[in-house]
């Protein structure tokens, strides 16, 4: 008896000095743009590395809905608690939604401007077709090349294609000439024959590309769950980032390519996996967005951002 209450009080302790998470055992939605696009790359990984689980959200659901668009309008709609996205985003915090900012997802513009191969620089492109996602961020970030490079918008045509799997159709069927392409999709046009012309992480160095989001509603009425969700997603970005056999095996499980296209994927990408984020790097990426604006509005990024979960998850995994 006197061992078994020993076992019983050690066991009382081990609990008193454990975090105990109680679970969300009904489905907690997490929407993309898209699949297999490494910018969204965290939101998976802690789901395959059981990160959601472990802070106590056992059915996390990763749904697609094609387009930034669409996303952000299921957040703002409230048909999701979380999605990860940016430049839309943005576009609906300009008019006043409340959208908030939770964590860095993706700290790198992953696009490459991808061309036929007889187009030598951007201004080869002048009266051309180019694929891009209208209301996404392929155009408004191809506008604020074109402007970095004093080039005027309308000097090319632009087609409407929601998703990667469009614009590669468009342009291995000769549709258009030239698409901002994000990995893994860039990788196989390559393969096809196509050319890199710009990699745009060379350009836009440092700016917040992808975030966790929520809304201010879903921060009011359920803390707790925003709490657990920003911490799997954090643990998840420190793993990758920390762990480059682990980042690799991510990549290639989550976008579906292979061990060299992962390696190359991670390596050239690896300083992007970072959950911080500042008010000046969020208006860095609100300056690629007013570049496709007629109208530059007015636009605070402290507004938006809630990085005490953040905060809270990064003393909580000791860094």
């Amino acid at each position: 008896m006197k061992r078994l209450c020993a076992i019983s009080l050690a066991v009382l302790a081990l609990l008193a000095s454990t975090p105990v998470y109680s679970q969300y055992a009904r489905p907690v939605y997490i929407s993309l743009p898209s699949a297999g696009n490494i910018q969204h790359l965290a939101i998976a990984a802690a789901k395959f590395k059981g990160f959601y689980n472990e802070m106590g959200v056992t059915n996390p659901q990763i749904v697609f809905l094609r387009g930034n668009s669409i996303n952000v309008q299921a957040l703002v709609a409230g048909s999701v608690p979380f999605a990860s996205a940016f430049g839309p985003a943005m576009q609906a915090m300009f008019r006043g939604e409340q959208i908030r900012i939770l964590t860095q997802i993706f700290g790198q513009t992953p696009f490459s401007l991808v061309t036929r191969p007889e187009i030598k620089r951007l201004e080869d492109l002048k009266r051309t077709k180019i694929a891009v996602t209208f209301g996404g961020s392929t155009y408004s970030v191809l506008i604020a090349l074109l402007t970095k490079y004093g080039i005027p918008a309308n000097f090319a045509e632009y087609l409407n294609m929601p998703g990667d799997q469009a614009k590669t159709a468009a342009l291995l069927q000769g549709r258009a000439v030239a698409a901002l392409m994000a990995p893994p999709a860039d990788r196989y046009l390559l393969k096809e024959g196509f050319k890199r012309l710009v990699y745009l992480g060379d350009i836009f160095k440092n700016v917040p590309f992808s975030a966790l989001l929520t809304t201010a509603k879903v921060i009011q009425e359920e803390p707790d769950l925003v709490e657990r969700v920003v911490k799997a997603n954090v643990k998840a970005l420190l793993f990758i980032r920390d762990n480059r056999e682990g980042g690799v095996e991510m990549i290639m499980r989550h976008s579906q390519v292979d061990k060299d296209t992962a390696a190359s994927l991670y390596d050239l990408m690896r300083d992007a996996f970072v959950p911080e984020l500042t008010a000046e790097g969020v208006m860095q990426r609100a300056e690629m967005e007013f570049a496709s604006l007629k109208e530059r509005p007015n636009f605070e990024p402290k507004q938006f951002i809630d990085d005490r979960f953040l905060k809270s998850a990064l003393r909580s995994l000791g860094r």
